[in-house]
């Protein structure tokens, strides 16, 4: 548990450098811009430059991912199945964000492929990062009890109570 704290902490203080670094440089304010054929409409913030380069996001979206990855650990039993599982989910989901991040950079280099009615990175981000979470969630949600607070743990609860050790 204290090595996955230490992750975390890892990951948080990553996170917040890179937040520092974007507000010193100004990242993220750029505004739309005017439509080059229909004056009254603009172009989103896509069209214009938003003043953080490719790799700060990939940086910050793997940060999130672990992150995300290192809540998802901490508290299950040492050796319970959904640590495995967990761990499993997570390579694949940290893999689907790479091909994300692929198919959104030929994307934005003219490639509009359409994948089930949307371009490519949208019909990930729909069909891919937006539905993979219920995965485990519905797992975790089957298997908490055991997961969390197991027969051992349970035994040492009753063992307490009979004792009265639980009182001051």
């Amino acid at each position: 548990m204290t090595r996955l704290m230490a992750v975390l902490l890892a990951l948080c203080v990553i996170l917040l450098g890179l937040l520092l670094v974007a507000v010193a440089a100004g990242a993220g304010r750029a505004g739309p811009l005017p439509h080059p054929d229909h004056a009254p409409m603009l172009v989103g913030i896509d069209g214009g430059e938003l003043g953080a380069p490719t790799w700060a996001a990939y940086v910050a979206g793997i940060a999130m991912l672990g992150t995300m990855w290192v809540t998802m650990l901490i508290g299950f039993r040492e050796g319970h199945w959904i640590r495995r599982a967990v761990n499993a989910w997570m390579v694949g989901y940290v893999l689907l964000f790479v091909v994300l991040m692929w198919s959104f950079d030929a994307y934005a280099a003219g490639d509009t492929t359409i994948v089930l009615g949307f371009t490519a990175p949208t019909s990930l981000l729909v069909y891919g990062l937006t539905l993979a979470p219920w995965i485990p969630l519905l797992a975790i949600t089957w298997a908490f009890e055991n997961a969390y607070f197991g027969p051992r743990e349970q035994a040492r609860f009753d063992e307490i109570v009979d004792t009265g050790g639980g009182e001051g």
